[in-house]
């Protein structure tokens, strides 16, 4: 299918030149007109304005002065004035003028700015969903390497959340409205109307992007429309004098948090405190602790400073930028290219034959090309594509696969955090690497010594469309036909070796000529340096996808009606599996009566191959409405200048439910030998999952109301309150009884689960331009998610649990633990509390002291009781703040979380290997006395109750921070032209500049789920953008 889609691509593309080169016409005498487009308000210019010749492809951008200059002929006489934020407004120009200057209103005065919607545009007037969008100018404020990092604190409804922040790998969580269902959580991603992925695509490429999130919105999407959908809208040539912009950015990065472990002194202190309480001797002497305090013998006594040792203060980070667009009277055009470099945050050596660094290089390219055929005929052919280079250490190999770790900076993190600084290093005088006698993976030596590993990754995109239309049949008819053809690659290099690692031993009986006892190293196992042992790996996918469409936009008098109908067909393809394919048809009708009353019905009807046949297609329907109540005559509201009421209802479905295909089928393993191998010939077969037949996707029921109501001239309010039913969640069956031998994990999963999830958004915007030098523009925005498991067929606790369900009736992802108490002062409190039989060992003064929940004397997991909340925040809110004065620049983002909790153990909160600064306050007898603060319970050299989840190590992490920031300022055009630029801008901006938060020990980022994740980093840049 793959050749034949490609012997189809490229026949038609060469039909399309041919067409082109014989259907070009002459044109009409041309006519320059120039002209002033300003504010309505404040009257302040409005650069990056376009302005189109309404029925060609002839457009013009105003420059930094809001100026423009476009030829307009006889037979196309009207300009189309857009910019995002204000209302579209239509100019005719008369045959004894060639000036037009025009006064655009802010779009929070009306609702005439045009937005994105599924498959096409609409005037927000006449949008009945619940949707939101920012423009490119705002994600471009972003120095962040992923575009998802960009959105987080943009868009009311939209969390993302940054999990990691290593080079190449720095998930970002997405979700839409929180979360409704426990498999797949995450919002499909369309790039000009085609599904692809959001991480990989270059912010100076993006013109907007809009989120659409109730099933008004979503119904047309059908079975994948569930979670919400991501519109990116790429950019397009618009101006008819060709545009060159170069960008070019260079700054550093370093880590936002980072544990920090104690110096050797403290570590020493501390260990021994540790035994002290648990009634051992001192494991270092007086003398020792002395040696330590005064570094006076660093080779016996070091104190090494494992983190200075192995983390960069600062990293370097660049990225470049150049896009060329323009304007024909039959080629519109807009062509980018982009390179990221981003470098890592451990140092590793430079002498070394090969890179284990951390590091990011990435190569976009993106080119969008729009032919007019004829006055009836246009096409499009937009490809894209990228290249990247992923690189770093080889880490600790898989056992299964023999290849370096998935995340090789959790394994360096891990034992960088368990490196006490007693331990000299990072090198033995002999150049091997330094460690103790417990510590294998040594994280100097899974840095430089183990090897390195590069995953290259290539994308190219490529989409060629067609749209005809067919007012011969029917004034208003259209007719667009697109193909797409995408291919991936992924190819794994690993490059492995071992390294020999040695532990100082120093021998008090065996003085040397100092009169100080003699150091020696030994070797810490039989390993030995080796060469490096090459392997690789790779995969490819391939993704193929049909759209025909029907669309109809006719206006009768006071009556509006629009129609599309979508036919779609996609087939993706990775490696030598077989195909997965998606159908299905969709429709959009809308109908508007006097720009006061509007009604929609969206539908899906759509099949997918995680189904059974017959049972593979489904109906999403969704009906919703407005009413524009400002626009009644009865209307005259002082300082409310619009207003506008819609209110949605359908169903939408979900298809990505389980991680496994074919889970309607039994999977079994045919295998040999066992003692029934005989009654198979030699084999048997055995069951890995029972089938389910009647499987089928989950359904969403969303209802969804919401008011816009313009105020003041300047102000604009969007509220939204929205409740989601979520049935056919699937999930593994829980009250089965083990019958026949069958294990719980050999039944199959089956449609049960129900979820709720509901909440509300909240958004105020302000633009006021006060004059032409001064203007303040903010967007604040509120959302709130809350989910609750109905059903997740749990067996219910025994009556003398004291929370008889672990995820029934809770959110999704619902922390559990022990309700700490206090400390325990002494051992008389102790015995007479309710016995602690949690761990392996008894309590003891300085431990926690849980509640009996139940009452019943022991403390057991029946006490065990909902903590905080889950890791994705119910609340996520953003304040973004803009002001320009003359050609000076300053935009602030703040972005932030509350109700939301992690679990914070391990390294940097449990003791290990190794203390760190908390532990400083930890619980001792002397403290307790003397009122001092207690920030952790007593040490100890062994296991205590303390090491279970409970109150006081699942936290809050809720959070405020400065996400961006961004100064720049624009020389004055009589400089930039010096140089030949119509605009030269300088600037600097920030990423994840600072937090405030709620966490005790200012050890990690909130945002990281996890204390072992590779940190989020801060980014500062400098740039300069420069126009021709």
């Amino acid at each position: 299918m793959k050749k034949k889609l490609l012997r189809n691509f490229c026949a038609v593309l060469l039909t399309l030149l041919c067409v082109t080169l014989i259907n070009e016409n002459l044109r009409a005498q041309d006519k320059i007109i120039t002209g002033k487009v300003t504010d309505a308000d404040g009257g302040g210019v409005l650069p990056g304005v376009t302005v189109k010749v309404k029925g060609t492809t002839l457009g013009a951008i105003t420059d930094a002065n809001g100026n423009y200059s476009i030829k307009v002929n006889e037979k196309s006489r009207v300009l189309v004035f857009n910019f995002i934020g204000y209302e579209e407004i239509e100019k005719f120009v008369p045959d004894d003028n060639s000036i037009v200057n025009v006064k655009l209103t802010s779009s929070s005065q009306g609702l005439n700015e045009v937005v994105v919607v599924a498959y096409g545009a609409q005037k927000k007037e006449t949008v009945t969903g619940a949707i939101s969008s920012i423009s490119t100018k705002e994600i471009k404020q972003s120095p962040a390497a992923n575009l998802a990092v960009s959105l987080a604190g943009r868009l009311p409804g939209l969390s993302a959340l940054q999990r990691s922040g290593e080079p190449g790998r720095d998930l970002t969580q997405i979700f839409v409205r929180g979360q409704g269902t426990t498999n797949t959580q995450s919002p499909i991603v369309l790039v000009d109307g085609v599904e692809r992925e959001l991480t990989f695509i270059d912010p100076n490429e993006v013109e907007s992007v809009t989120v659409l999130k109730d099933a008004s919105s979503t119904a047309i999407f059908g079975v994948r429309g569930a979670n919400g959908v991501i519109l990116v809208t790429t950019k397009r040539g618009t101006s008819e004098v060709p545009e060159i912009n170069f960008t070019a950015e260079t700054g550093g990065q370093d880590f936002t948090r980072l544990a920090q472990p104690v110096n050797s002194f403290q570590y020493a202190t501390l260990k021994n405190l540790a035994s002290a309480n648990d009634g051992l001797p001192p494991v270092y002497s007086d003398a020792a602790l002395a040696a330590y305090q005064s570094g006076s013998d660093p080779i016996r006594y070091p104190n090494t400073d494992w983190v200075n040792t192995l983390v960069r203060k600062f990293s370097p980070e660049s990225r470049y930028n150049l896009n060329i667009s323009g304007a024909g009277k039959a080629v519109r055009y807009f062509v980018n290219a982009g390179v990221l470099n981003q470098s890592g945050s451990f140092k590793t050596e430079k002498d070394l034959n090969y890179d284990p660094s951390f590091k990011l290089n990435r190569y976009n390219f993106r080119s969008n090309i729009d032919l007019q055929i004829n006055k009836s005929l246009k096409a499009y052919l937009n490809i894209a594509g990228y290249l990247e280079k992923q690189n770093g250490p080889f880490g600790v190999a898989i056992a299964s696969t023999g290849q370096g770790g998935d995340s090789p900076s959790l394994y360096v993190l891990a034992n960088l955090f368990d490196l006490p600084a007693t331990i000299p290093g990072p090198l033995t005088p002999d150049g091997s690497v330094s460690t103790n006698s417990t510590i294998i993976n040594v994280p100097y030596g899974l840095l430089n010594r183990s090897g390195y590993r590069q995953q290259t990754r290539s994308n190219v995109t490529a989409t060629y469309g067609m749209e005809q239309n067919l007012d011969f049949v029917t004034k208003g008819l259209t007719a667009k036909a697109l193909i797409s053809f995408d291919t991936k690659s992924t190819n794994n290099l690993n490059a492995s070796r071992s390294f020999v690692k040695q532990v100082q031993f120093i021998d008090p009986n065996n003085l040397g000529p100092d009169g100080l006892p003699v150091v020696s190293y030994k070797p810490f196992n039989a390993d030995v340096n080796t060469p490096l042992a090459i392997s690789g790996s790779g995969n490819f996918t391939s993704l193929a996808n049909f759209q025909g469409f029907l669309n109809y936009n006719r206006i009768f008098g006071k009556h509006t009606v629009t129609g599309l109908v979508l036919y779609q067909q996609q087939q993706t393809i990775i490696d030598s599996q077989l195909p997965f394919n998606l159908l299905g048809v969709s429709n959009r009708l809308t109908y508007g009566y006097d720009n006061r009353y509007f009604a929609e019905f969206n539908a899906g009807y759509n099949g997918s191959e995680q189904f059974a046949k017959g049972k593979r297609f489904g109906f999403f329907p969704a009906f919703s409405g407005a009413w524009v109540v400002s626009n009644e005559k009865f209307w005259n509201v002082k300082g409310i200048n619009s207003l506008k009421i819609r209110g949605s209802y359908g169903e939408v479905g979900n298809d990505r439910i389980n991680s496994k295909r074919f889970i309607y089928s039994d999977d079994i393993t045919v295998v040999g030998g066992g003692y029934s191998s005989t009654l198979g010939g030699g084999n048997r077969v055995n069951y890995n999952q029972i089938g389910n037949p009647d499987l089928q996707w989950e359904v969403a029921k969303k209802a969804n109301i919401g008011l816009e109501i313009g105020f003041l001239k300047s102000f604009n309010l969007v509220a939204d309150i929205f409740s989601e039913n979520r049935d056919n969640v699937l999930i593994p069956r829980g009250t089965i009884p083990v019958l026949n031998g069958l294990p719980v994990g050999i039944l199959p999963p089956v449609n049960i689960g129900v979820v709720n999830n509901k909440g509300y958004e909240l958004e105020l915007n302000y633009k006021k331009y006060f004059d032409k030098d001064f203007s303040i523009v903010s967007r604040v925005n509120v959302s709130y998610a809350t989910n609750k498991l109905k059903f997740a067929d749990e067996a219910q606790l025994s009556s003398d649990y004291a929370y008889r369900y672990r995820k029934t009736g809770y959110s999704i992802g619902q922390n559990f633990g022990y309700i700490v108490d206090k400390y325990f002062d002494n051992q008389a409190e102790i015995d007479q509390s309710p016995v602690q039989s949690i761990g392996a060992n008894a309590s003891k003064p300085g431990d926690f002291k849980y509640k009996d929940l139940n009452g019943d004397g022991i403390i057991d997991p029946k006490d065990l009781a909902p903590i905080g909340y889950s890791s994705v925040p119910e609340y996520t809110f953003g304040a973004a703040f803009s002001i320009t004065y003359k050609g000076f620049d300053l935009s602030l983002l703040f972005q932030g979380v509350t109700n939301v909790s992690n679990y914070y153990q391990s390294r940097g909160t449990f003791p290990g290997s190794n203390y760190y600064v908390n532990h400083l306050e930890s619980w001792t007898a002397e403290r307790a006395a003397a009122g001092d603060p207690i920030n952790y319970p007593r040490l100890t050299t062994k296991t205590s109750p303390n090491e279970n989840r409970n109150s006081f190590f699942i936290l809050d992490a809720s959070y405020i921070r400065l996400k961006n920031a961004e100064i720049g300022y624009t020389l004055p055009l009589s400089i930039s032209k010096r140089i030949g630029s119509k605009r030269v801008r300088l600037y600097a901006n920030g990423l994840n500049l600072y937090t405030w938060d709620k966490l005790p020990s200012k050890q990690f980022d909130p945002e990281l789920t996890g204390e072992l994740s590779y940190p989020v980093l801060r980014i500062i840049n400098f740039g300069a953008n420069v126009a021709f």
